[in-house]
This record gives C-alpha cells, structure tokens and sequence, in this order.
C-alpha cells in the first residue's frame, strides 16, 4: 500500500476495500435519467467487492475526494445485451398469491435454485403473464457522471459487513495459543 491510501491519510485513492462515497447520476443511451443520488445522501459502497459494475470499479480505481468525471459503459461491460430467449409466458395461477401484480412490477422467482430469478412483468392476460429476464437495462449504452465526495479506510464493522468472516482471519502465526 503506497503512502497516499495509509490509514489517517487525508486524501486517500480508490483502492481496493476502500469506503467510497460518490454522488452519481446515470443516463440510457436514450438520454433518459434512469437514476441518480442527486438531492439526497451519497452512495456508499466498498470498492472492489462486486457491489457496482466492474468496468465502472476500474474507472473508480486511483480517483481521489472531490474527482469528477464521465463514462459510459457500452452493453458488454454493463448489464450485456436483451436476449428474446429470456421472455416467456407463465401460467397465471403462478402468480395467484401476489395481490398487487402489475406491468413494470419485478418478481423474483426463488424456486430457481441458488441464483433467483428476477423478472419484469411485461404483460398480464387471463391465463399468462409475459416476464422478461433480461435487466431492465440490457442493450443500452450507460452514462455515468460521478462526483467522488470521500475515501476512507473501512472500519472492522463494515469489513465484516462486506467481507464476512472472510474480513477477520488472521495469520495462524499471529494467533495467540
């Protein structure tokens, strides 16, 4: 770890396991702000462990407090491209427990296995509702305007929120008998 990303230092670069703290605001390729954080608190998250998209965490990677930048993020390094195979007609009785079922509503099928799926309901008729699978963003060109407003060093908390157990191992050499 060079000096700069030091515990204490006061203006730390992104690096990895960083608390990073931006304000962002994101455009489709349509020119549609589809979502920002603009007006309320920053978005928080540690860098590098899957929480935002990979080609936006390399962007990130070796920004300091108060850069500002553009990017945009072409399908195959967003959330890919629509794949029509990922539409489909369910049976309605498949949706009976839900009260509120409406299109544009996201479901999540968790009789998937391990990896639920998460659908958009795009169209509900007696007997079928037509999901899509596909991200609501899949296809579309991305444009991220960020503003990094902190870089910090995470607490043990949030290494053991982020990280989980893996956060706490220490060296058997360093444990105490």
């Amino acid at each position: 770890m060079s000096e700069d990303t030091q515990p204490g230092a006061d203006n730390l670069f992104v690096d990895d396991h960083c608390i990073v703290l931006m304000h962002y605001q994101l455009d489709n390729g349509f020119g549609e702000m589809v979502d920002t954080s603009l007006g309320g608190l920053p978005m928080t998250y540690m860098h590098n462990t899957g929480a935002l998209l990979p080609a936006l965490e390399r962007e990130l990677t070796g920004r300091q407090k108060g850069d500002e930048f553009e990017l945009a993020i072409y399908p195959e390094d967003g959330y890919g491209y629509r794949d029509d195979e990922l539409v489909q007609k369910l049976p309605r009785e498949a949706f009976a427990d839900m009260q509120d079922l409406h299109v544009g509503m996201r479901v999540r099928d968790n009789k998937a296995g391990d990896d639920p799926v998460l659908y958009t309901v795009l169209k509900i008729d007696d007997d079928e509702v037509t999901v899509d699978a596909n991200h609501p963003l899949a296809g579309q060109v991305l444009h991220f305007r960020i503003a990094v407003v902190d870089v910090r060093e995470p607490s043990e908390s949030e290494l053991k929120d982020y990280l989980g157990d893996a956060a706490v191992w220490s060296p058997p050499w360093l444990e105490s008998e």
